[in-house]
């Protein structure tokens, strides 16, 4: 027998219990160690198999599962042998010296075989996730799509509509439902970017004065429109002990009522939704207290609770085909709430309705003088920006020419550079006051042209305006001096509130 090709481990046994000798006078002995060094040998392939399984990802999961079944097979086969030559072993009756070692032997043998079994259990276990990750991606993929591709067809059928009857009656008729399925698709669009920075771990909590019970009264307003046509109310109920002036994130504590009052509308019917606010105490320096949103919908199956708060999942897939939706909305509000140090809370009854709950602990004031208004982008009041003198650099003409209209209606002089190097050569001190900078662009992009800027000018402030919201991307345009960016499709409230910022101070 060539000792080379022995497995390590089990030669150290051999030359632990057996002999020379007995090894080479006993043919059977070598068939049965040549049968438990096969087993070693397919361990460690199986242990390479579970290492490599608990990395799955989309590309490697095929290959994996392939390289297993052909595993599963050799696996199959080295048993076989093992059985014929442990067989072969005790037909033959063989007398060895020490037969305690021959016993020990076995035991380790039995030992190996029990944590082989282990690992391949742990195995299909992996497997079995893998598969059931890649399903329910599958699943949230084609949601997704159908999501996205819906607002989709009305604007497109829309316009080719427009475009046929071109007349103003037509266009007056049909620009609200355009504008209605603009924001959803935009909506859609910063849901998936919002999940995106979650688990990127790239959203930070501002700390912000502002006025809860007036941001409230806002999203009630915005989403009015959505209720009635489900046939619903939204009724808000304030304790009258509130302290509604506090000190946190507007944006976010917006955006998680917005999420669970949507997703009160979108599973009642003929119904009411209530926010509604406690007081739970004060002290000299925090306000604690508890917000619910109240619905007498479908309401939620009890074994279906925490389903619901999970990525990619909904209580039901004919929940989506029937109420729509991604199913990323109580996802994030759930992520955002643990970032404001919370958590979500959930009573539903079948047929009754459902409560989702929040507290909230933070710090409140009552000077209203210390409130910044104007916190969200949709009730900003655009003001004039007379004077502002931007470079635009854009390479798509539909593009400058929406910003330049948009401009145009503050006032703003705006000169065009159609890529970085243009804008690079037209850059000087002193001409411009602000560059909005587009990332993207053929001969030189927005990074370079940045940096050539910057080295020319540190001062000046420079916006990206991009269609891509990946944080690698933006982390990097940050690196290279943007202080400030704009995801596309641009939201003009949002631009003109940046711009007014750097506007003061000229």
């Amino acid at each position: 027998m060539d000792k080379q090709n022995i497995h390590r481990q089990l030669q150290r046994q051999i030359n632990k219990y057996l002999s020379s000798d007995i090894i080479n006078d006993n043919e059977e002995i070598g068939k049965f160690i040549e049968a438990v060094n096969l087993s070693y040998l397919s361990y460690e392939r199986d242990a390479e198999l579970c290492e490599q399984s608990s990395h799955l990802n989309d590309i490697e999961y095929f290959q994996i599962n392939l390289k297993l079944k052909e595993e599963l097979i050799n696996k199959q086969n080295v048993q076989n042998k093992l059985i014929y030559a442990i067989k072969q072993l005790n037909d033959n009756k063989l007398k060895i010296e020490k037969e305690d070692n021959l016993n020990d032997l076995l035991y380790i043998l039995k030992k190996e075989i029990e944590t082989k079994k282990k690992i391949q259990d742990q195995l299909h276990l992996a497997k079995l996730n893998a598969e059931k990750a890649n399903e329910a991606k599958s699943d949230f993929l084609s949601i997704m799509s159908h999501e996205i591709r819906t607002p989709l067809n009305a604007i497109i059928g829309l316009i080719y509509i427009m475009e046929k009857e071109n007349s103003l009656i037509s266009f007056q008729e049909n620009i609200d439902v355009l504008k209605y399925s603009a924001q959803n698709l935009h909506l859609l669009i910063n849901d998936i970017l919002d999940f995106n920075k979650i688990e990127a771990g790239k959203i930070d909590i501002e700390h912000i004065p502002f006025d809860l019970k007036e941001l409230i009264l806002q999203i009630s307003k915005s989403l009015e429109i959505k209720a009635i046509e489900n046939s619903n109310k939204i009724e808000i109920i304030i304790d009258n002990n509130f302290t509604p002036n506090i000190i946190s994130d507007p944006l976010r504590i917006g955006q998680i009522i917005t999420n669970l009052v949507s997703n009160a509308i979108k599973f009642t019917k003929e119904g009411i939704i209530k926010i509604k606010v406690d007081q739970i105490e004060t002290n000299q320096s925090n306000s604690i207290f508890k917000i619910q949103i109240i619905d007498n919908g479908i309401g939620i199956e009890l074994d279906k609770f925490q389903q619901i708060f999970q990525k990619f999942e909904q209580a039901e897939k004919t929940t989506t085909r029937q109420f729509g939706g991604t199913g990323l909305g109580l996802v994030i509000s759930k992520k955002l709430l643990e970032l404001l140090d919370s958590n979500i809370e959930l009573e539903s009854k079948i047929g009754k309705g459902s409560t989702f709950s929040f507290t909230l602990n933070v710090p409140y004031f009552s000077n209203n003088s210390d409130l910044k208004s104007n916190i969200l982008y949709q009730n900003h009041k655009e003001e004039n920006l007379n004077g502002l003198r931007v470079l635009l650099v854009e390479d798509n003409l539909i593009n400058v020419r929406v910003a330049e209209k948009i401009l145009s209606q503050w006032n703003v002089s705006v000169d065009i550079a159609l890529n970085g190097l243009i804008a690079t050569q037209k850059y000087k001190k002193g001409l411009y006051d602000i560059v909005l900078m587009d990332l993207s662009m053929p001969v030189m992009d927005g990074y370079e042209a940045t940096a050539i800027i910057r080295s020319k000018d540190p001062s000046v402030p420079i916006f990206a305006l991009t269609a891509t919201a990946s944080y690698g991307y933006l982390e990097n345009a940050k690196l290279m001096g943007i202080n400030e960016y704009i995801i596309k499709p641009l939201n003009p409230k949002e631009l003109n509130l940046k711009l007014n910022k750097y506007y003061k101070t000229f």
